[in-house]
């Protein structure tokens, strides 16, 4: 009886822990402070999380923009930006990062820029290959809501520019 109480307990921990993990990728996958208080609120709280995670200093500018911007877009931007941040801590050698988000003549822009050794050629940043991926990815996810996606190099470190026309269809 013993062995089997110690059994169901052991069953219980792993339970719990699977449903932790369960929620933690479900809230990855959709964020509930991104169809709850918007992108801006998303990208600050992943900022912090991803801080603590790595130790890489994010700071987030803009605002939220109004009207919101769909569903989708939110979510495609959300998305680069988790990339974009994903790709500075594995390949920059980056101390710091910015993630800003506004409204410029119509469109909404997300910027990811960080102070770390850039990307390498213009082709490596835009060509898919081994590790390129992320990149390809996040132009695709970028046009796939209307938008464009550019790779500038300021110097020192990579900037990440999406800009998406501001439409202003509100998502529920």
């Amino acid at each position: 009886l013993k062995q089997a109480e110690a059994t169901i307990d052991e069953m219980h921990r792993l339970l719990k822990e699977a449903m932790g993990s369960v929620r933690a990728v479900m809230s990855d996958l959709r964020p509930p402070l991104l169809d709850d208080y918007g992108l801006f609120a998303a990208l600050e709280s992943h900022a912090r999380q991803f801080e603590a995670r790595t130790g890489l200093h994010v700071a987030v500018n803009g605002e939220e923009l109004a009207p919101r911007l769909s569903a989708e877009v939110e979510m495609a931007l959300f998305r680069i930006a988790q990339e974009a941040l994903t790709n500075v801590a594995k390949h920059a050698a980056a101390s710091h990062a910015r993630i800003s988000v506004t409204r410029n003549a119509g469109r909404a822009v997300l910027l990811v820029e960080d102070d770390g050794h850039g990307v390498g050629t213009r082709r490596a940043a835009n060509d898919p290959g081994p590790g390129g991926w992320g990149m390809a990815v996040m132009r695709e996810r970028a046009e796939a809501v209307g938008g464009m996606m550019r790779i500038e190099h300021p110097g020192r470190g990579t900037r990440i520019v999406v800009e998406v026309i501001h439409d202003s269809h509100h998502s529920a």
